[in-house]
């Protein structure tokens, strides 16, 4: 399912966008966990969808890409986190283009067998997008305490 077609997804964006929550990125260390959840896999989708893990690990959201592997298992997204583990492994830091300083120049010295493994990567990703986001849901609702949200938030006739 697309990703601008998942009415969770759209959901979470809502809830994202009506609060400014995308600000906690600055403080993603002092965040609850709950919080760390919602935004960092909001930008995690977000910076994802636009450029794949290379644009993820390489633009300012990399500085959230290996505490991201750790969220994603919080939330029992384990699928998603072993591969985001295995991105930030192929091009994160300490890789010939993990170390690069910008995305343009990360791209241009990532060599085509490390592309190749990052595009597979990719797919295997998207496939687990609408699950993660519904363990993102769920794992909220379960802390609902540590987010601030409109009542109307929590019922989704369309979790499965």
């Amino acid at each position: 399912m697309p990703y601008a077609s998942d009415p969770l997804t759209a959901k979470l964006n809502q809830l994202v966008a009506s609060q400014d929550l995308y600000m906690g990125l600055i403080w993603f260390d002092e965040l609850n966990p709950a919080e760390k959840a919602l935004i960092g896999t909001w930008e995690l989708s977000n910076e994802f969808y636009n450029g794949g893990f290379m644009q993820y690990i390489h633009n300012s959201s990399g500085e959230h890409a290996v505490p991201m592997i750790e969220v994603l298992r919080t939330i029992d997204a384990q699928d998603a986190a072993d591969i985001l583990a295995s991105a930030v492994a192929l091009a994160g830091p300490g890789t010939v283009c993990g170390d690069a300083p910008n995305y343009v120049t990360a791209l241009e010295v990532t060599p085509g067998d490390i592309r190749d493994r990052l595009s597979e990567l990719e797919m295997k990703f998207f496939d687990q997008s609408d699950d993660m986001h519904v363990r993102l849901y769920r794992y909220l609702a379960r802390h609902r305490d540590q987010i601030e949200a409109p009542e109307d938030f929590w019922t989704e006739a369309t979790i499965q």
